[in-house]
């Protein structure tokens, strides 16, 4: 039977092991067989490997038979195959590695970094820093973020804005908002519940004022400084002083609503002390103002040895 290499590995029927006592022309031993096998699988042999100077004992390690360029066999590296495409499975991995290569095209070799992780579970991204503009839509908070040193601010027309509010008078704060502190962009009004200077109210419950002056001394007059009033409010307090002070005597004023006192206690008038410039806040009786109402301003008393002079009355409201 002829030798069964290369399509298949001989047997021992192909390649008998004959022993001393074997005839020559024993069944399966025949010696002509025998040899033409041996033959025929040593040529198959040579074939497959082909010809070539290196032997296997020269090679180094991880060498094979490499065909080369004319033809024959030597031994040498395997040679090497850059794939273009590689099967890729979708992962679950919580703490995966990223692959990096080191250049932007060519054969290279995948690489990864501790400084850059991939969480399949959450599809969290996590690296030490980024760089570049960040478009898109993007949500979340940051943990951690550089500080602006300025911002670009636009104009409002918005007629119900909140005021920027810092806990600190420097430092890098969070911007906070309130709601007893708001703006109309429409008027230009602040609108705050109280407003302070040294600790003192200077405005509370977004307090405004009717002012009447007197310009040069002051006359004895009634009914001066006429004012309509154009919505309701109701009056916090009356308060006169004068640039010049009473000498002698106080200067004394009174408030009329309509023709009428609004200090039915006349010791609780309005009033600047002899010597002195500035009166105290006067409480009157009457508080509420009608929208139409009139306001006069009477000067009952101007003083004795010299007459106060460019005095002013405050009228202090509140929006009723």
């Amino acid at each position: 039977m002829a030798t069964a290499y290369p399509s298949a590995l001989d047997t021992a029927t192909q390649q008998p092991s004959p022993t001393a006592t074997t005839e020559m022309d024993d069944s399966g031993f025949e010696h002509d067989v025998v040899h033409t096998n041996h033959s025929g699988a040593l040529i198959a042999l040579e074939t497959k490997l082909g010809v070539g100077a290196t032997t296997a004992a020269t090679a180094s390690t991880n060498h094979v038979l490499v065909k080369q360029a004319d033809g024959d066999t030597e031994w040498a590296a395997a040679p090497s195959s850059t794939p273009t495409a590689i099967t890729v499975a979708d992962t679950t991995n919580t703490t995966c590695s990223v692959a990096l290569f080191e250049s932007a095209t060519g054969d290279l070799a995948p690489k990864s970094d501790a400084g850059a992780t991939y969480n399949a579970a959450t599809g969290v991204l996590t690296a030490t820093g980024f760089a570049g503009p960040l478009t898109g839509a993007v949500t979340g908070n940051a943990a951690t973020a550089t500080n602006s040193t300025t911002v670009t601010v636009a104009d409002t027309t918005d007629t119900t804005c909140n005021v920027a509010l810092f806990e600190d008078a420097t430092g890098s704060l969070g911007a906070k908002t309130d709601a007893g502190v708001t703006y109309n962009a429409g008027t230009g009004t602040l609108n705050s519940t109280a407003v302070t200077s040294g600790g003192a109210a200077v405005l509370t419950a977004s307090t405004a004022a009717f002012t009447f002056s007197k310009v040069g001394d002051l006359v004895a007059a009634a009914g001066k400084g006429r004012l309509k009033v154009p919505m309701a409010v109701t009056i916090v307090d009356v308060i006169a002083t004068c640039d010049t002070a009473p000498v002698g005597a106080d200067a004394l004023f009174d408030v009329h609503k309509g023709g009428t006192t609004i200090f039915t206690t006349q010791g609780n008038r309005p009033t600047v002390a002899a010597g002195a410039q500035d009166g105290a806040a006067a409480t009157p009786d009457v508080t509420a103002v009608a929208a139409g109402d009139v306001l006069t301003v009477d000067i009952d008393q101007i003083g004795s040895g010299t007459a106060g002079a460019d005095a002013t009355v405050v009228i202090r409201y509140t929006a009723a």
